[in-house]
């Protein structure tokens, strides 16, 4: 039992590291180098990708860390069940759960105005299925096929931000999983 604490407990705490550095290299690396395309059409198709796989990523290792970390927490004996194995785990609900809201507010909007399935349904849509901090991809298409540059800069600073945010929020999440697992000796 002790084997399987120490592994889950490490497990957590590596994939929370990991989820820490995909949202800081996101937010400093990647972001700037799309910033900087000649048009806003690459951008936005690269943006797009980027997007789906970024989320895809993030749900995967917030899941496996806050699973493991609260398995770990959970199956501890009393004395050993350490109050920093949930605040590591509150940590990554907080990175996800802003998103997660955001996510069931835009629904709820575009329900409520219609956009969604109803009146829209004939409409050619390029939303995507995994939606990562935008509303609408119809947002920045004027015409058919062309692409608003300021409206992909704005929603590529404020993503750029909301990874950030993300990225310190985990990284504190991190280091108190960190100095818990030394104190624990594990």
């Amino acid at each position: 039992m002790s084997r399987t604490l120490t592994a889950s407990k490490f497990v957590g705490t590596i994939s929370l590291g990991l989820l820490t550095g995909l949202s800081y290299t996101l937010s400093t690396t990647t972001v700037p180098p799309l910033l900087a395309l000649p048009t806003a059409t690459p951008a936005h198709s690269t943006f797009r990708h980027l997007r789906a796989l970024t989320s895809r990523h993030q749900v995967l290792l917030s899941t496996l860390s806050a699973s493991s970390l609260i398995m770990a927490y959970l199956l501890s004996p009393p004395r050993l069940r350490h109050p920093y194995l949930l605040w590591a785990s509150l940590a990554v609900g907080l990175g996800w759960g802003g998103e997660a809201y955001a996510s069931a507010k835009r629904r709820v909007s575009r329900k409520k105005s219609g956009r969604d399935e109803g009146i829209d349904a004939g409409r050619k849509s390029n939303r995507t299925v995994r939606e990562g901090s935008w509303t609408e991809d119809e947002e920045w298409i004027a015409d058919e096929g062309s692409v608003n540059g300021e409206v992909v800069r704005e929603g590529l600073d404020g993503w750029r931000v909301k990874q950030g945010v993300k990225a310190g929020v985990w990284g504190v999440g991190w280091a108190i999983a960190v100095v818990g697992l030394w104190g624990d000796g594990a």
